[in-house]
């Protein structure tokens, strides 16, 4: 299992950013290693909808999240499917800092079955999370210039 939490703060309104963060058919123009996404309709209790994800790091893959939102300030998912990951939850928790300011804690727990390299898991976990955040605030500037 590979865990990790990271704080980080993005510039907007905490509707600004809660709204720049759910723009999941929007990621693939946004997030390193995102080649599509789709909006699917929610299969879980509570959720408002299931995306499914196709990634390329080094290997391709796919998983489906669960998504559940608490408007205004958090989103969190739980697994539905993978070919490669028996485990995958985490969420994004928002909190106005003022002057258009919003601190987000990520957090992410993701299991993959034991094919899958150390390289791999790393790179999806750690080594693209900086480009990951400046991606996700390119999407909530955009969307705050109408774009």
């Amino acid at each position: 299992m590979a865990e990790l939490t990271t704080k980080h703060v993005f510039e907007g309104t905490l509707e600004e950013v809660f709204e720049g963060l759910r723009q999941y058919a929007k990621y693939p123009d946004y997030l390193p290693g995102v080649t599509s996404t789709s909006v699917l309709p929610p299969q879980a209790s509570g959720s408002v909808c299931q995306v499914r994800y196709d990634m390329k790091f080094i290997k391709s893959f796919h998983y489906t999240l669960n998504m559940f939102e608490e408007q205004p300030a958090r989103i969190h998912w739980n697994l539905a499917d993978s070919n490669i990951m028996k485990v995958s939850s985490g969420s994004w928790d928002l909190k106005d800092l003022g002057d258009r300011r919003v601190q987000a804690v990520y957090t992410l727990d993701v299991g993959f079955s034991a094919l899958v390299p150390q390289k791999i898991v790393d790179q999806i976990t750690k080594a693209n999370l900086p480009l990951m955040m400046k991606g996700f605030q390119k999407l909530i500037s955009d969307r705050q210039a109408g774009l």
